[in-house]
């Protein structure tokens, strides 16, 4: 497929030297190599100089993140560069040889494309660093009683049994995680979707311009600003589209912001913000999948909180708290 389209790749890094590493060297093996890399860096300078020394054959430049946060990460990547596309990453994301060239070509195929992502497949040894696939796991193979039952009521109401769907945020408000495991790559061909992975994101720069990028009411770990993007470019009658042939894999590390995670009180309260907004509760099937949602995750808090002794963790219900009585004013 032909056309003129330009390229660009932000990768948002903070001290994961050797995620950043691996993710590059996976970028220089494109099929397509036409494209250039905007690196923008949370934590120490040098380190990154050192790791993008290496990569003399990649086009990289490196801004340094005054205002931290993965939101302003996002921001900057888009912003610096003047490319058509901006594909944002995250820097422990490695991505397959045909990658760039797969996205190229979905865009290229409908002007009314506004995003596109792909297969962000979690390999069998960082499971373990998703609590998410883990309990999915658990739910499935326990024998514990109670586990059975909670495991039949997250996966019925709040997943509505839609565990390897793609792209779909359902009622409860919760994401289908289907884009995490390798079924998804049997997908005959693209489907349309909801959102876009948020470690695996492309989309139009014209699109940031007219929404003014991610919005920074999305604080501490910035959780849910990327599909309110989504939902924001197809309110503007735009398609997000999952191709199976964008294929990535998710390293996912606990490294760097990772840590961060543990700051539970504005992860409850951007996502209530990004449901109100967004979903919205207004049907009685929603307000009971909605409800339920937040039961099973200020448990998640408070099983956290028991596992570690962080108090941080309990900070997750006063923000689910604060959120109700927040609603969409922030």
């Amino acid at each position: 497929m032909t056309g003129t389209l330009t390229l660009s790749v932000g990768i948002s890094t903070y001290n994961r030297n050797e995620d950043l590493t691996r993710c590059l060297e996976s970028l220089a093996k494109q099929t397509y190599p036409d494209f250039d890399i905007i690196i923008a860096n949370g934590g120490d300078y040098d380190g990154v100089k050192r790791v993008t020394d290496n990569f003399k054959n990649l086009r990289i430049k490196i801004f340094t993140q005054e205002r931290k946060g993965i939101v302003e990460a996002r921001n900057m990547c888009w912003r610096e560069s003047d490319a058509d596309i901006a594909c944002l990453i995250d820097d422990d994301l490695v991505v397959s040889p045909g990658w760039i060239e797969a996205i190229r070509e979905t865009f290229l195929s409908d002007e009314k494309i506004g995003g596109v992502s792909g297969p962000t497949i979690i390999p069998e040894e960082r499971m373990k660093n998703r609590d998410l696939s883990l309990f999915l796991g658990q739910f499935r193979s326990s024998r514990n009683i109670f586990l059975k039952i909670a495991g039949k009521m997250y996966l019925n109401i709040i997943l509505e049994n839609k565990v390897n769907e793609v792209g779909k945020i359902l009622d409860s408000g919760t994401f289908t995680p289907g884009s995490n495991f390798p079924d998804c790559l049997k997908l005959p061909a693209p489907v349309e979707v909801d959102y876009l992975e948020a470690c695996h994101m492309c989309f139009r720069r014209l699109l940031f311009e007219k929404i003014n990028g991610f919005d920074y009411s999305y604080t501490g770990t910035g959780e849910w600003n990327e599909p309110d993007f989504a939902f924001k470019v197809r309110g503007l009658g735009y398609k997000l589209i999952f191709n199976p042939k964008a294929v990535t894999r998710h390293y996912i590390s606990q490294g760097g912001v990772f840590k961060a995670r543990t700051y539970a009180y504005e992860r409850s309260r951007n996502f209530i913000y990004f449901y109100l907004k967004n979903v919205k509760v207004n049907s009685l099937n929603k307000f009971f999948r909605f409800g339920t949602n937040l039961l099973f995750i200020n448990l998640y808090w408070l099983y956290k909180f028991l596992q570690s002794k962080n108090t941080d963790w309990l900070c997750g219900i006063w923000g689910t708290v604060k959120g109700l009585l927040s609603g969409t004013k922030i």
